[in-house]
């Protein structure tokens, strides 16, 4: 069983159709992680997919903002499903996975879950347990908000209890996702110089005791744990991708003993290039229950109103139906009464003649006939009033008036022919037309041409334009050039130069007003 956590930032991003990518995958259980899509954007081709069940998390409180998704396969239909880690967004489902937060408070928990960041599926197991799957987008700390630092670490914390309530319950945990740190210096292309520094910040130090004692278990570190430059993060500004120049900020962590008994393999697929992230896939060895005919858990896209077919779409409007007046419906059901009525009286005549043999032309066909053409009432469409308005068509502002037209002539001769009706006639000498010269202006006259980067110190290519978008630095707003080669570690003689400087801004002096 392989299962994938991919932050793929951004749904509606990716450069093939779902379905492609899914099979490109070639995974059981697929995560998404940064879906950017909220309830009301949600697509039918991404809610439904023929094969799999798929369970979404938006955000509640912004558009194009964090969300999470889990495709399931139908052979792998989860008896349980819930949106978020607090359970505080469906509290009334009957097939939501529990579990209880004692050290946490009511508005934290809320908090958590209203960002669209975790969403949580229970699968059967064949031996009678369960594997519960946990898929979460952690936040970001930005150092210009310090409340997100605390946000940060009560998402950690709500992570860490929920898995431990799943494993008192007996059940094997997986937690999948965009964690948004790197563990150990290994895990980053720079640490930094002060490495106590790094390792000593508070998202590393949360790291480090949830792995402790093998409770949970870094899967990619447990098989490969001397493995550098195993990056699955690039910055895409600097095209850093190309020297691999990133960090391990995407996991896929189990518990002990799935570690021990069941854990195959975790791979980084690099070469998927939809994201600034690559996709990484754990293999299990699970066996778990068929569950293909069993009806998947009540938050499945599949039961939303939007795409049950019950709820009426907007592209329905838009269909071109045919119109019926309510003339022709009564006249329909009249048609339907007399028709009905000269069938008894056929029926009638028919009678009459096979018992008169004394009269040889039978009353019948033709009267029947003839009384259904007079019964009918013509259908009368009523004619369309042209409705007389003194306001303007568009069309009369393109049509062409009748001007005056000018012909210039040097001198006026008379035999030439007369000129026409409406045509006034200006006789100008020779030198008065030599004396008009012809002005014209470029665009480099209108509009002065950018002035070309300079070349980089280091590789004489030149260079690309940056403008500085921290807006707490003095600098804030001012453009200034670097090399543009891709980032890279600063031993490679490939990647980018330390080149910098500042864009000058020249003043526009009164000549070249």
């Amino acid at each position: 069983m392989r299962i994938c956590s991919w932050n793929i930032n951004g749904l509606r991003s990716l450069r093939q159709p779902l379905r492609n990518v899914l099979e490109q995958l070639d995974s059981d259980i697929i995560c998404f992680q940064e879906t950017k899509v909220t309830r009301q954007a949600l697509a039918e081709t991404y809610a439904r997919v023929d094969g799999y069940h798929t369970f979404y998390s938006w955000s509640r409180l912004r558009e194009g903002y964090s969300g999470v998704a889990i495709f399931c396969k139908t052979s792998l239909t989860p008896i349980r499903a819930e949106e978020g880690l607090a359970g505080k967004l469906h509290s009334n489902l009957d097939d939501s996975l529990g579990g209880e937060y004692p050290s946490m408070d009511e508005n934290d928990l809320l908090a958590i879950d209203r960002e669209g960041r975790a969403i949580m599926t229970e699968h059967e197991l064949e031996d009678g347990t369960s594997l519960a799957l946990i898929n979460v987008y952690c936040p970001r700390v930005d150092r210009e908000k310090p409340e997100r630092l605390t946000y940060k670490l009560n998402f950690f914390s709500a992570i860490e209890q929920r898995a431990k309530c799943f494993l008192e319950r007996g059940c094997r945990v997986i937690v999948v996702g965009d964690f948004n740190v790197s563990h150990k210096p290994i895990d980053t292309c720079d640490p930094g110089d002060d490495i106590n520094y790094f390792i000593s910040s508070p998202s590393r130090l949360w790291f480090s005791k949830f792995i402790e004692n093998n409770i949970f278990i870094d899967t990619f570190r447990y098989l490969h744990p001397d493995q550098r430059e195993a990056y699955t993060c690039w910055e895409t500004l600097s095209n850093a991708r190309v020297n691999n120049y990133g960090v391990r900020i995407d996991y896929i962590f189990c518990d002990g003993a799935v570690s021990k008994l069941h854990l195959v393999d975790c791979q980084h697929r690099i070469e998927i290039e939809s994201s600034d992230h690559c996709p990484v896939i754990g293999e299990f060895n699970f066996i778990f229950s068929d569950r293909s005919a069993a009806k998947p858990p009540s938050i499945c896209t599949k039961f939303w109103s939007e795409f049950k077919g019950t709820q009426m779409k907007l592209n329905q409007f838009m269909i071109k139906t045919k119109r019926i007046r309510d003339e022709e419906i009564d006249v329909d059901g009249d048609k339907k009464q007399q028709t009905n009525e000269i069938k008894v009286t056929s029926k009638r005549t028919d009678v009459e003649a096979e018992t008169s043999l004394a009269k040889t032309n039978p009353p019948t066909e033709e009267v029947i006939e003839t009384s259904m053409v007079t019964q009918r009432k013509p259908i009368v469409k009523p004619p369309l009033k042209k409705v007389k308005s003194d306001q303007s068509s568009l069309f009369q502002h393109f049509k062409r008036t009748s001007q005056p037209k000018i012909v210039v002539s040097p001198r006026p001769c008379a035999s030439d022919n007369p000129p026409a009706k409406n045509t006034e006639v200006i006789n100008l000498s020779n030198d008065e037309i030599a004396e008009k010269p012809k002005k014209t202006a470029t665009w480099n006259q209108i509009f002065r041409p950018p002035t070309p980067p300079p070349f980089c110190s280091g590789h004489k290519e030149r260079c690309v334009i940056r403008q500085v978008k921290d807006t707490s630095s003095n600098n804030w707003g001012r453009y200034f050039y670097v090399c543009s080669r891709a980032n890279g570690a600063s031993n490679n003689p490939q990647a980018r130069c330390d080149h910098f400087s500042w864009k000058e801004n020249k003043k526009k002096t009164a000549s070249d007003n």
